[in-house]
């Protein structure tokens, strides 16, 4: 079974993409994998797309003409496009591949770390499965994946020694692509 079938099999459910910012290689390369493995017809991805890793995702699903969803941690109007991805992000989102959503009013014009925390938690209320690429011990990552948990999302974490606190949780392991 593929991981699209797994992680939200129709393709209108959302699968959530966090990871903390310090991440170990091994959970690098397969999460580049995972991104990888996406294209036009799998579930959408959401997300923030702020840390290095979900950054690197979002290049590849973007590569790749993968849906994706990006949840700005500000009001979207004003906002510009990160230059490295920015004709991609441009170019997906008139091609009707992405989306650019915000939860903030106009008036939030910048990312703060509060506006991330609360971008993220709506993020949860938008998907119905979330993988957590990797949450390092006592991040607002693994918080992150304790209100998921709380919340009865599914959630799924990449095969990696560095995740097995977030097996002991209980998300299950991402299936083989």
């Amino acid at each position: 079974m593929g991981v699209g079938a797994t992680m939200g099999s129709a393709i209108g459910s959302a699968v959530a993409l966090f990871c903390s910012n310090s991440c170990p290689g091994d959970i690098i390369l397969r999460a580049q994998d995972w991104a990888n493995a996406r294209g036009p017809d799998s579930a959408p991805v959401i997300g923030g797309f702020h840390t290095p890793v979900e950054r690197d995702a979002l290049r590849i699903l973007l590569r790749g003409n993968a849906p994706v969803i990006i949840v700005l941690a500000r009001a979207a109007q004003g906002w510009r496009a990160p230059k490295p991805l920015g004709p991609a992000i441009k170019a997906a989102v008139a091609a009707g591949t992405a989306q650019i959503v915000s939860p903030f009013p106009a008036t939030q014009t910048r990312t703060t770390a509060t506006a991330a925390e609360a971008r993220n938690r709506h993020i949860l209320t938008l998907c119905d499965t979330v993988l957590i690429a990797h949450a390092a011990p006592g991040s607002k990552t693994e918080a992150l994946a304790q209100e998921a948990k709380a919340m009865g999302l599914p959630i799924f974490t990449l095969p990696s020694p560095a995740n097995s606190h977030l097996l002991q949780m209980g998300a299950q392991i991402v299936p083989d692509q």
